[in-house]
């Protein structure tokens, strides 16, 4: 852990376990390993051993680990020894389980240190004989001179004895043969940790790194934007005895933002401060990468490396590109607005005319129109021209630039064109193009060259003679000469611009909001993209100011006025300077209000026995209504969602479970996040009376009967309200009672009505007094349906005629909101009632008619849904097996 893993590997004690690992850890397993006992080899001696042989095993491990895929590195080291000294230890783990207790060897801390400090006093070749002095315990006598008492030693097996004994040494034979098998092993390791160092291959690499703006690995950039960009210093350094060609790739967010050459000779090292600005507004972190390549871009990376950085949303105005004004040639009426300067001649005034048409134009605006109504051929040539002589003080070379539309919409544009568009300036013929396809508006920008003195430029319908001719208008609009440095980039091979028009909108906006609110609005562009956004605003929706002009950011914070109402609308342009077309009304209003909405609980019935039903009134929309219900005695607390059609009155029904006293905590926010509470209580008794609803029939296509029954007397008849599902009320008629049962009528016609009764889920709400003044509801709901249901899908078809004489009859039906009665439908062949023998489901019938004569067979099929609805087809087809 110290070794390897950070934190910990960055302290001083990686240093310590290091070198306990490399010089002793693996030479004492291995030692342990070769002599388990206590009798073998003395402490100093397994000691030493373990020095040794852990430095021979460092060297063998690291040799055979350069020669793998891990390298000589300090990783592999470490952990090549730590396997190895864990199977050494396994070994001795195993060995030393074989010798008895008593010699298995063990270490010991004091019997060590003694045994480096013990002076050597007895006889190695009297194998029996024992050492006394004062340092051990079990002696009969003291002696004042260390001799040896022959007559009064005891066995080895009689004594107990020290692990580590100075007097128990190996033969001189053994540790010769010790010593120089540590010696050659040293001298082996040596020779091939040279040999090792000596054969490495020079390990080649590169290195790619960012600095910082200072040119330290320090005070990275953190946030930028589109004009804010920032500066970091990349760098490439070549280690790889070798001439490289690199390709260094910039990476932001996923895209390039730039690709560079670079060529390094050995050791030579590439700075180069980097502007970072991002391509397009994307607000939030994004990796800035540096992506390195070796000879070109195929393949892997070779090295990469990458910072986090935050885009944050500049509100500053996008610069745009601002170009010379062509003043030395004017144009009369370039954007067609009024009705001079141009002149339509035409070779035939029969089939031609040109003229100024309002709301024609590219921007909703005025624009010239050359009208070619006649369809048909001509015997010759015929050209339809509007034209204007421009006088330029000067020679120039600029660019045209105008926009154009045929509305001709069919045929293959290229292919068998018979009308054609053209440009002439000065005589010569410098664009064409056919009428066929839909084109829509094409924005023309062409290179011309201006001559002193007068210009003619032609704008043509020229039709060919002979051919078939179709009607078609040819719309001219914003004609401009622009200097050639303002040619738009996005131009095509014809001369044409990319020109769809881009679209945006600001975002809806809440019903209300504080004074300070954030507006968003987004665009598409299906070609060049969004260049930049005008936000406008209004309080009145017909006087407009600018808020934001030329901002590539998608929102913003406004702030405004209590009470005032705020309408916005937006205005994109894409890359290629195409601009949005006006818009005539808003995208988006809200009204500043920071005042706090007032509501109302009211809770009916209280107290219940097992429904209530919560109504929340509010002052002004809300936006959320969160209820919680909390009983005093019994269960948790529970939250309660409460549903609206208006914003305005919120509701829900509640069922009790326990009974109980509950507490009704009621909070309401509306759309500028005032926020208003108000509280209620709800009690229960099981002794309360209440009310049933039935219906008749439960759904309906005109008329339904509505039954109130109630559990106990009350003050007079109950009142009964049905709205349909959009809260419109049906006429309901009270009908007749008999002992606490009330009959009423409603009914879904809305002839005498100024609004119109919808389908769907009718509500049913009955409130009532008892004689004891306690007020009683219930409500419950019926399905109003007045669409007859749908037969499709009959077989055999209209008309068909069958080669034989046993034919399946079969026919498909739906109905979507009361369902189909099957009961009620049925089946006539020929006039006969075959429905009995026919099988019917909800959604289909099948019949098989067998022994049918030849000639015609006619089929009815009557369908009637549960509301009462009916449908009926009838159809023939004919027999002839």
């Amino acid at each position: 852990m110290f070794i390897l893993i950070p934190p910990f590997s960055e302290t001083p004690f990686r240093i310590l376990f290091a070198s306990i690992l490399i010089f002793f850890l693996p030479g004492y397993a291995f030692i342990s390993a070769m002599f388990p006992g206590n009798r073998e080899i003395s402490g100093i001696e397994r000691f030493t051993l373990s020095v040794g042989f852990s430095i021979v095993i460092m060297v063998f491990d690291g040799f055979l680990i350069s020669l793998t895929v891990w390298k000589f590195r300090p990783n592999s080291i470490a952990i090549s020894l730590v396997l190895l000294t864990f199977l050494f230890g396994i070994i001795a783990y195993l060995t030393r389980k074989r010798l008895p207790l008593e010699e298995q060897f063990s270490f010991s801390y004091k019997d060590f240190i003694y045994s480096l400090t013990a002076p050597e006093t007895c006889n190695v070749e009297e194998e029996r004989e024992v050492c006394y002095d004062e340092h051990i315990e079990d002696k009969r006598f003291a002696a004042r001179n260390r001799k040896k008492i022959a007559s009064m030693r005891k066995t080895s097996k009689e004594m107990k004895r020290p692990a580590l004994q100075t007097g128990e040494r190996l033969s001189p034979e053994i540790t010769k043969t010790l010593i120089i098998a540590m010696v050659l092993s040293i001298v082996i390791a040596g020779s091939m940790f040279a040999y090792a160092k000596a054969t490495r291959e020079k390990e080649t690499f590169t290195t790619l790194y960012i600095l910082g703006p200072d040119g330290k690995a320090e005070n990275y950039p953190e946030n930028f934007s589109t004009s804010d960009p920032i500066q970091i210093i990349g760098g490439v350094e070549n280690f790889e005895y070798a001439k490289i060609n690199y390709t260094l790739e910039i990476i932001l967010d996923g895209t390039t933002l730039n690709t560079m050459e670079i060529t390094l000779d050995y050791e030579d090292k590439w700075e180069k401060e980097l502007t970072i600005t991002p391509t397009k507004s994307k607000q939030g972190k994004q990796k800035l990468e540096l992506v390195l390549y070796k000879e070109g871009l195929e393949g892997f990376s070779y090295r990469t490396v990458h910072l986090w950085v935050n885009q944050v949303l500049s509100t500053e105005p996008v610069q745009t590109n601002e170009h010379e004004v062509i003043d030395f040639a004017e144009i009369v009426n370039p954007s067609m607005e009024s009705e001079e300067g141009w002149e339509f001649i035409t070779t035939n005034d029969t089939i031609a005319t040109g003229y100024y048409m309002n709301n024609s134009g590219i921007y909703s605006s005025k624009a010239y129109v050359i009208n070619a109504s006649y369809e048909g051929m001509v015997n010759q040539y015929t050209t339809h021209t509007v034209q204007q002589i421009i006088h330029s003080n000067e020679s120039a070379n600029v660019v045209l630039s105008f926009y154009l539309k045929d509305t001709y919409t069919k045929g293959t544009a290229d292919k068998d064109e018979t009308q054609f568009k053209r440009i002439v300036f000065n005589n010569e013929v410098i664009w064409t193009d056919g009428i066929y396809g839909d084109e829509g508006w094409q924005h023309v920008e062409i290179p011309v060259t201006l001559q002193e003195g007068n210009n003619t430029l032609t704008f043509m319908l020229l039709q060919e003679k002979l051919q078939e001719l179709h009607p078609v208008e040819v719309i001219i609009d914003e004609v401009t000469f622009i200097p050639e440095s303002a040619l738009s980039p996005y131009i095509k091979e014809d001369n044409t611009v990319e020109f769809e028009l881009p679209t945006s909108c600001v975002l809806p906006l809440p019903k209300t909001s504080n004074s300070k609110f954030t507006v968003e609005w987004n665009g598409t562009d299906s070609e060049s993209g969004i260049y930049y956004y005008d936000i406008q605003y209004s309080t009145d929706g017909i006087i407009w100011k600018n808020w934001i002009t030329k901002t590539i950011t998608t929102s913003a914070e406004f702030e405004g006025k209590e009470g005032y109402t705020y309408y916005f609308k937006s205005k994109s342009v894409d890359n290629a300077l195409n601009e949005e077309g006006n818009k005539s009304t808003y995208d988006a209003s809200t009204t500043v209000d920071t005042s706090a909405p007032t509501i109302e609980l009211d809770i009916t019935p209280n107290p219940t026995s097992d429904i209530t039903y919560l109504t929340v009134e509010a002052s002004k929309p809300l936006l959320s209504v969160k209820c919680v219900i909390t009983p005093r005695n019994f269960g948790a607390s529970e939250n309660i969602e409460l549903a609206t059609n208006d914003n305005i009155t919120w509701t829900s029904k509640y069922a009790v479970e326990v009974q109980d006293t509950y507490d009704i905590e009621i909070t309401a926010k509306d759309y500028s996040n005032n926020t208003a509470y108000t509280f209620g209580t709800l009690y229960t008794d099981e002794t309360l009376e209440e009310l049933t609803i039935d219906f008749e029939p439960s759904k309906t296509s005109d008329e339904v009967e509505i039954t109130v029954t109630s559990s106990t007397a009350l003050e007079e008849e109950p009142t009964v309200v049905v709205k349909d599902r959009y809260g419109y009320k049906l006429e309901v008629n009270y009908e007749s009672s008999d002992d606490n049962e009330y009959i009423y009528t409603a009914t879904t016609d809305d002839d005498d009505l100024d609004y119109t009764i919808h389908d769907g889920t009718a509500r049913v709400t009955v409130t009532a007094k008892t004689v004891d003044s306690l007020t009683l509801y219930e409500e419950d709901t019926f399905i109003i349906d007045r669409v007859d249901p749908t037969i499709k899908s009959i077989s055999p078809e209209e008309e068909a005629t069958i080669n034989k004489d046993s034919i399946s009859i079969t026919a498909s039906y739906s109905d979507d909101r009361a369902g189909i009665d099957k009961t009620k439908i049925t089946l006539l062949v020929n006039g006969i009632d075959v429905t009995d023998n026919a099988e019917i489901d909800y959604s289909s019938i099948y019949y098989l008619a067998e022994g049918l004569e030849n000639g015609k067979v006619e089929v009815q099929l009557t369908v009637t849904d549960q509301a009462g609805n009916t449908e009926k087809d009838e159809w023939v087809f004919y027999v002839s097996a």
